[in-house]
């Protein structure tokens, strides 16, 4: 239940956190389907990042003093879902990288928008910089990552 606007943090810290775990995962998986190098290339080096933001959110938890958990999102489960439901139909592997970009366009958008509501309500809770910085850097690089896929399908 949620009665706080502390109980709404921890609960889209822990969305976000599980998305970004899934995304650790997930991001092999886009780079070894991948026809075009410069979009296998964007995942890999996109993976070492989402590894970097999720060590930064585990000390999160512990500046919240709360526990590290996770949250299921539906919204990251719709977009895999959408992804995989086109990929079975496309027959051009140039295609399927279309809809790859897609995807990446749409995970960067989903995870800014939770970094978003962290940091509002980080800034009425008047949380810490120990709490803001991390959000405020892992934003720029899903900013930074959004406008790299963006390139991508240029």
């Amino acid at each position: 239940m949620i009665e706080s606007q502390r109980d709404l943090f921890v609960r889209e810290l822990r969305e976000l956190y599980q998305i970004e775990r899934e995304l650790e995962d997930l991001q092999s998986e886009l780079a070894e389907a991948a026809t075009d190098e410069d979009l296998e290339e964007y995942y890999m080096a996109h993976s070492e990042t989402t590894s970097e933001q999720i060590g930064r959110l585990e000390t999160l938890f512990d500046a919240v003093q709360e526990e590290p958990g996770a949250l299921e999102s539906s919204s990251l489960a719709g977009l895999r879902e959408d992804r995989e439901e086109i990929v079975r139909d496309v027959e051009d592997p140039h295609l399927g990288d279309l809809v790859e970009t897609e995807l990446g366009r749409g995970i960067e958008r989903l995870e800014i928008t939770k970094l978003e509501t962290l940091l509002t309500l980080a800034d009425r809770m008047d949380l810490p910089d120990e709490v803001v910085a991390p959000l405020e850097q892992t934003k720029a690089e899903a900013e930074n990552g959004l406008e790299n896929v963006r390139t991508l399908t240029a």
